[in-house]
């Protein structure tokens, strides 16, 4: 099987005048199409860095990223804004939907902005298939935690992404709410064939995944 995402020996520093610091340390591993895979590791090991270069959203030190034929490395913002708008769906622990749009905004957005036609349509249906009916209208002020999530959900993946990537996506949740959205992540990416990289406190959703990577101080054991 091909590789979908392959980083080879990354590396990831921040330069602070004479202070550098290291985040990520010649890391290399890939994730296959139609693969699940958790990151699992202690705050501050480099969890999120990982994910923000599997974004474009860092670009790395050294090393190369390679998505498909596409090199990240080669790419400019605007590049790699028009490659995360056709390959990246990104779901954070915190929602970041717009308050002042509804639910059904919110996600239509995210096509209206690639000039996609029928775009609150598709929108509404995504919505009602992961049990939104009832809130398409609906402010995020007017909806709970577990809600905003399955909203961010639908936003991420409305653009049918190749890849999901999801940053702690229980983090804010209660026990009930976590157990729905994790479930509902794996649903989707299963059901839609996409590979999904999620970073995780929580080894129980770790052990649904096909493969769990652990990440200790910027480097993978």
């Amino acid at each position: 099987m091909s590789e979908l995402l392959k980083f080879s020996d990354v590396q990831l520093a921040y330069q602070n005048g004479p202070i550098r610091t290291e985040v990520i340390k010649g890391i290399s591993f890939s994730i296959k199409p139609n693969e699940r895979v958790a990151i699992v590791g202690k705050s501050g090991s480099g969890k999120t860095s990982l994910l923000m270069l599997m974004a474009g959203l860092e670009k790395p030190s050294a090393g190369k990223i390679d998505f498909h034929s596409i090199s990240l490395n080669e790419l400019n913002e605007d590049q790699l804004t028009d490659f995360r708008k056709q390959h990246i769906g990104i779901v954070f622990q915190s929602f970041y939907l717009i308050p002042s749009y509804t639910a059904l905004e919110n996600v239509s957005l995210a096509l209206e902005i690639n000039f996609e036609k029928n775009a609150k349509e598709h929108a509404e249906s995504l919505l009602v298939e992961l049990g939104l009916q009832d809130r398409l209208h609906h402010f995020p002020s007017q909806l709970s935690g577990g809600e905003q999530q399955r909203v961010a959900i639908a936003r991420a993946m409305i653009n049918k992404p190749p890849l999901m990537l999801a940053d702690e996506p229980t983090g804010n949740l209660d026990e009930e709410n976590s157990l729905l959205i994790s479930n509902l992540l794996l649903k989707v990416s299963l059901q839609y064939q996409q590979s999904l990289c999620l970073v995780t406190h929580d080894l129980d959703l770790a052990k649904k995944c096909d493969r769990i990577i652990q990440i200790e101080n910027g480097k993978l054991l």
